[in-house]
């Protein structure tokens, strides 16, 4: 059940707590950066976010550059330059997907004339009390893109720049509060927003050092035995799961090597296809997917496009979609994430036992 338009829109006490930054302190990598970023904004402060970083500093960090940005020439914003979402949070994970198809369809270039683009350009905070038809019939350049816009539900807008101690630009964070929220953005709430902007600037430039100084794979279990891996030839194709599904049970007899539990088949079909689900849903499709004989576990693995961290996010009886996560934590022995900064995406696996 989601809070109430009051519980989620305090915007002085909840600001005012909020922009000590604790928990962006202690983040220690640039992935459980981007994760708190969303979920210290959703749902308390806005109804959804994007946080937004040049190009060239995500390709520094898988690069697996260590110097400082001032080093490495990206101090300052070049027009036309990309801007990757390393984070994407709405307090409907229903919604996502279309927040997501819209990313893809509206690629984001420092320079554009209206939100992160033009944020990361100037520097200058975008303020949008209410966000008028006539506002986003002037952002949009078709039909096509506008129809793309009112179907965001965009009310109040704030976008801020993510700028560093050292006055280099990252990118910029978007906040938003959808029209069933009841109070737009206040004056307090962009003030509140760019000190947490900076602070938010600061963790990402500092962790994505860490990340890249650091080991760069903690393994979560021993070696495997036997693995076997399959990459579908369209990783959007909804039928991803299914397909992923029948190919894990002709081959899971070939990673065998004792005897497995008579349920495992089940319990496999199960997890299975929500862990390829989630990657064509809200994963920006399905890389690949693997079985792995870890000597006492059935590891499945299922690799996509984006590295946040899924949620567990409260089950709602009167839908059918949303509570895949909880089916995985209540049938899996262990689940987990593996991201690497050299690569896109992230890799979600859960452990099965394989004997009774």
């Amino acid at each position: 059940m989601h809070p109430s338009p009051a519980a989620r829109t305090a915007p002085a006490q909840r600001w005012a707590l909020w922009s000590s930054g604790e928990r962006l302190r202690q983040a220690s990598d640039w992935f459980t950066t981007t994760d708190v970023l969303g979920e210290e904004l959703v749902p308390t402060r806005a109804d959804w976010c994007t946080v937004h970083v040049r190009a060239s500093v995500i390709a520094a960090l898988r690069a697996g550059s260590n110097a400082a940005l001032t080093d490495l020439g990206l101090l300052d914003a070049v027009d036309g330059e990309p801007l990757e979402m390393v984070t994407l949070r709405h307090r409907d994970g229903e919604r996502e997907p279309l927040v997501r198809q819209w990313a893809a369809d509206m690629p984001v270039r420092i320079g554009d004339s209206y939100g992160a683009g033009r944020v990361t350009a100037t520097g200058i905070t975008r303020y949008l009390p209410h966000v008028e038809t006539s506002m986003l019939a002037a952002a949009a350049s078709t039909q096509e893109q506008l129809a793309h816009f009112q179907r965001l539900n965009i009310a109040s807008s704030i976008v801020v720049p993510l700028r560093t101690s050292t006055g280099a630009l990252l990118g910029a964070m978007t906040l938003i509060r959808e029209p069933d929220n009841g109070q737009p953005f206040t004056a307090q709430d962009v003030r509140a927003a760019e000190a947490f902007a900076h602070l938010a600037a600061e963790a990402l430039d500092s962790s994505r050092l860490a990340t890249i100084t650091a080991q760069a794979t903690r393994q979560q279990a021993g070696p495997a035995h036997r693995t076997a891996t399959w990459q579908p030839a369209d990783p959007g194709d909804p039928t991803n799961s299914t397909q992923g599904r029948s190919w894990a049970r002709r081959t899971l007899a070939e990673v065998l090597t004792t005897p497995p539990r008579r349920d495992l088949y089940d319990d496999m079909d199960l997890i299975l296809t929500e862990l390829l689900s989630n990657a064509v849903r809200h994963g920006g499709g399905l890389r690949q997917a693997a079985l792995s004989n870890t000597g006492k576990h059935l590891r499945l693995a299922a690799s996509d496009n984006d590295p946040r961290t899924p949620t567990l996010r409260p089950t709602q009886t009167n839908r059918a979609n949303g509570r895949g996560m909880h089916l995985i934590q209540a049938i899996a022995e262990r689940w987990g994430v593996r991201r690497q900064h050299t690569e896109t995406g992230k890799s979600v696996w859960a452990d099965l036992r394989l004997t009774g």
